[in-house]
């Protein structure tokens, strides 16, 4: 069965300077993900506060990463504020 174009990973080579992957690896432990989610949530962050070309509403996240942003906070925040976020949404 061949894979769906839309549902397929782009693949990408990055060349990092020295000590960037430990300084990524670091970060994605402290994030509970692993090293491509962590970069690839940078990215998205990035990307959507970055002006860019396309027009957008002032405050807008474009469609799609509004859940991963969302979790992105969540992930940052210490173990005892997530406990309490959830026990207020159960």
């Amino acid at each position: 069965m061949k894979q769906d174009e839309t549902t397929r990973a782009e693949k990408f080579v990055v060349r990092f300077p020295p000590g960037m992957r430990d300084r990524i690896a670091q970060a994605a432990t402290h994030s509970h993900r692993s090293m491509n989610a962590e970069i690839v949530a940078r990215l998205q962050r990035s990307m959507v506060e970055w002006p860019g070309d396309l027009p957008r509403a002032e405050g807008c996240v474009p469609q799609g990463l509004e859940e991963g942003l969302l979790l992105d906070c969540f992930r940052r925040l210490p173990a005892e504020k997530r406990q309490a976020l959830l026990a207020l949404l159960v």
